[in-house]
């Protein structure tokens, strides 16, 4: 359950600050806070295959 928490928080920050990037006025910072934004919604999305499989009750 770790990784889920790790990978999901590292992704909503990343996600978070290409957000905040992608305000500023320049070309660059867009571009950056975009890849960013991206990348963040990758790990968000990616941590949800690691969610664990609920076992049967015996």
């Amino acid at each position: 359950m770790k990784k889920v928490r790790i990978l999901f928080f590292a992704g909503f920050l990343l996600f978070m600050s290409g957000i905040y990037f992608s305000t500023l006025f320049l070309t660059q910072w867009v571009i950056i806070g975009t890849l960013l934004a991206i990348i963040g919604g990758f790990l968000m999305g990616g941590s949800s295959y690691f969610l664990p499989k609920p076992k049967p009750k015996k």
